[in-house]
């Protein structure tokens, strides 16, 4: 307004800010879907933990129960040096769960925080 800004720095850095203001509106798309798919594994999480809060003190597993807490169990083939075979179980809502990786992070941390790692 005052003529302090010639218009070809006016336009020049008015198309930066547009540039600007679109790679923010992209970034914010992105984490908002990240946000989303955090919240919907964290209540995947809850679901599962509901679920097996039921079944803690079994005295017979059945198939049921099996069925309402693992989708799936996969076999790997048997190594030819040690003759073992892996096994994964996919469990419902929250997929495979790496056990002995949860019981090195959780040594000597209290309950509190194993449950927010789970």
């Amino acid at each position: 307004m005052s003529g302090n800004l010639s218009d070809h720095r006016f336009f020049r850095l008015s198309g930066e800010y547009e540039k600007e203001q679109e790679r923010l509106k992209a970034s914010c798309h992105t984490l908002q879907k990240e946000l989303k798919e955090h919240e919907k594994k964290k209540t995947n999480v809850r679901k599962f933990v509901h679920i097996a809060r039921k079944f803690t003190k079994l005295e017979k597993l059945e198939t049921a129960i099996l069925k309402e807490l693992i989708d799936k169990i996969l076999v790997s083939a048997k190594g030819h040096q040690t003759k073992t075979q892996e096994i994964t179980i996919v469990y419902n809502f929250i997929g495979a769960f790496d056990f002995n990786r949860a019981i090195h992070q959780t040594k000597g941390k209290d309950k509190h925080t194993i449950v927010e790692l789970i």
